[in-house]
């Protein structure tokens, strides 16, 4: 399976599992968003490093988007606790495995400033995600 995939599967099975759970809309899903608060996933796939000069070893770069996405005009604080939470659930230092893949969190996941969109205060959290990549060629 590819690095790429499995990185996206596990970051995935993770932040569904943080509690209290909330709606989630994941990538390329169809999804409706409720009144309430709710948090919106999406990757983006950033240039491999290239640490040795042979071929057969290469890290992927993914950077995982999580939103927190909450109604307007009650504050910021829900919508901040929830992107910390996620911040402190991918933490530096986590490994996890899918498959044959390795990702690790090498940095601390960078929580933003909250802004408004329409009627929603969205706060982002930016995940760090780095995936080992072996391959037999030569």
């Amino acid at each position: 399976m590819s690095a790429i995939i499995d990185t996206k599967r596990a970051a995935e099975r993770l932040l569904l599992s943080i509690t209290p759970s909330l709606p989630t809309a994941m990538e390329g899903v169809d999804f409706d968003p409720p009144s309430t608060i709710y948090q919106r996933c999406q990757f983006m796939i950033e240039f491999p490093d290239d640490p040795v000069f042979t071929a057969g070893y290469h890290r992927e770069n993914i950077q995982m988007q999580v939103f927190v996405t909450d109604t307007k005009g009650h504050g910021t604080t829900v919508a901040q606790a929830r992107a910390e939470l996620i911040r402190d659930t991918f933490h530096k230092g986590l490994t996890l495995t899918e498959g044959s893949t390795r990702i690790y969190i090498l940095r601390t996941a960078q929580m933003q400033s909250a802004f408004v969109v329409q009627d929603r205060i969205v706060v982002p959290v930016l995940v760090p995600l780095v995936a080992e990549v072996y391959t037999n060629w030569t």
